[in-house]
């Protein structure tokens, strides 16, 4: 969608905010690619269901010259290769001769020997993970949730999970349709939670004034008369 956007509009996000599902490090290194930064909590490439009390990435310190990990008691993780089954990841290796008497090794791991899985594109997912930090994260996902939460009622409470029509316009016009009915729900529950002295006269022209905009917004519903009857 962020190309299509790009593409059709000339337009480019800045900033783009999503949840976990969004999260692959592949997704992450795109978005770098063209300059947007990503607001999206980090999703984990490889399978762990036991894995969130043992060591992670962050407690082994990396070689560059010998391209190797250290464990924290000094132990070296060799470069295996890279996995294409466990989504295009490198793969570092202890023996397990070095982790058989090693005092931490129910902390590390629950094999013979540790695995390190690093993804191909890290780097991006360390520095997305780095943003997950920043107050500006808390307040683009608070705003994606605003937006999606309308796409939610649209579907769950107004029952727009499928489209009745074919052909983009009238598509757009029953779009339209269910919008208009979902804002004049917002506004019905805006007007009825203020107080009777500041809902009056002018609350009924605000009414007005909506559903004339609205109404200037859709085109004919000549075809979706005659379609629903």
């Amino acid at each position: 969608m962020v190309a299509g956007c790009t593409t059709k509009f000339g337009i480019l996000p800045k900033t783009l905010a999503a949840d976990g599902a969004y999260g692959k490090g592949e997704f992450l290194a795109w978005l770098e690619t063209r300059g947007i930064d990503s607001y999206i909590p980090l999703r984990k490439h490889y399978a762990s269901k036991s894995a969130d009390h043992l060591y992670g990435i962050d407690h082994f310190a990396y070689n560059p010259g010998t391209n190797s990990y250290e464990c924290p008691e000094g132990k070296e993780l060799k470069y295996i290769g890279i996995k294409a089954a466990v989504n295009k990841s490198y793969l570092y290796r202890s023996t397990p001769a070095k982790c058989r008497n090693c005092p931490r090794k129910s902390e590390c791991t629950t094999g013979r020997f540790k695995q390190l899985v690093i993804h191909v594109d890290e780097a991006a997912r360390q520095r997305a993970n780095q943003r997950t930090l920043q107050p500006a994260f808390f307040r683009h996902q608070c705003e994606r949730r605003k937006v999606e939460a309308l796409f939610g009622q649209l579907k769950n409470q107004i029952g727009l999970r499928r489209l009745r029509l074919r052909r983009l316009k009238y598509v757009r016009e029953q779009f339209l349709i269910a919008a208009t009915a979902q804002n004049l729900k917002r506004l019905v529950r805006y007007l009825t939670t203020r107080s009777p002295l500041e809902a009056g006269g002018r609350d009924l022209r605000l009414l007005i004034r909506c559903l004339r905009i609205r109404n200037r917004q859709l085109p004919s519903l000549g075809p979706i008369q005659s379609i629903w009857g």
